[in-house]
């Protein structure tokens, strides 16, 4: 078993919590089950890891859309809108915009 530090142990927790909060459909499209998604890709921007506002409940499908889709990514508003309020220069990279 990995050990996870206690910092990421934090972090953790800190996104367990978000996720335990979100609506159970899909922000998209509406369907069940849902996925917690960061809207910035944790990868890339560790620094919204924690962050409420980058975590959405997306279905696998739409989630799977976002991540691998430029074009679907900077298509849905609502989201890119959130992204541009909190960060605009990761919105602009990540979106294409």
């Amino acid at each position: 078993m990995r050990k996870v530090s206690s910092k990421q142990s934090i972090r953790n927790r800190e996104v367990a919590r978000i996720k335990a909060n979100l609506p159970n459909f899909c922000c998209l499209c509406g369907q069940r089950p849902v996925d917690a998604a960061h809207l910035l890709p944790k990868s890339e921007y560790p620094e919204h890891y924690t962050k409420k506002w980058n975590i959405v409940p997306l279905c696998r499908s739409c989630h799977e859309r976002y991540d691998s889709d430029r074009r679907f990514r900077r298509d849905q508003k609502k989201l890119v809108e959130i992204v541009k309020e909190h960060d605009p220069l990761a919105a602009n990279r990540y979106f294409g915009l």
